[in-house]
């Protein structure tokens, strides 16, 4: 449990990123927290896109001004400022890290494992707000809110819920 958040996760690993899968448990915890993910966690009453996209590493200074800090869980988190001013984007928060662990293992040149994740693809209204990152394309597709990660040949398409399809 995130203690503040309410919240619930699982996690999806593949050689240099992860996939988490959150969800509110406690309703009343979410709704009085900072990041207000009750109001993504009812985003078909809301409005709110359902996802969020985080990065590892650290914000220049001209970036920084387009998040905030949060650091309730401990670690420094940046939000971005579309979290509370446009909520039908995406959120998108930075997990500040030190220079040395900025990138996660298998990045920046090395060879991509046959079952990496290749690609994320967001649809919804409204395209994130991401700032720059290596890693695999992160793409905006316009339309009803729906995940798919694009892994290996990205051939085949299983749907895992009604908001996100696997596709290998």
């Amino acid at each position: 449990m995130h203690r503040g958040q309410g919240t619930r996760n699982r996690r999806l690993l593949w050689s240099a990123h992860f996939l988490e899968l959150l969800w509110v448990r406690d309703a009343v915890e979410a709704r009085a927290g900072a990041l207000r993910l009750d109001r993504r966690a009812d985003w078909a009453a809301t409005g709110a896109s359902p996802f969020g996209v985080g990065f590892r590493g650290r914000l220049d200074d001209t970036s920084r001004k387009e998040f905030w800090l949060y650091d309730a869980l401990g670690p420094r988190i940046w939000i971005h400022r579309d979290n509370e001013q446009a909520p039908e984007r995406p959120l998108v928060f930075v997990l500040e890290l030190e220079r040395r662990a900025e990138l996660p293992r298998g990045e920046a040149g090395a060879r991509r494992q046959p079952g990496d994740l290749r690609e994320l693809r967001v649809h919804g209204p409204v395209a994130p707000s991401l700032p720059e990152f290596v890693g695999p394309t992160i793409a905006h597709v316009q339309g009803a809110h729906l995940l798919e990660l694009i892994v290996g040949d990205g051939r085949s398409a299983r749907r895992i819920s009604d908001l996100l399809v696997l596709r290998s």
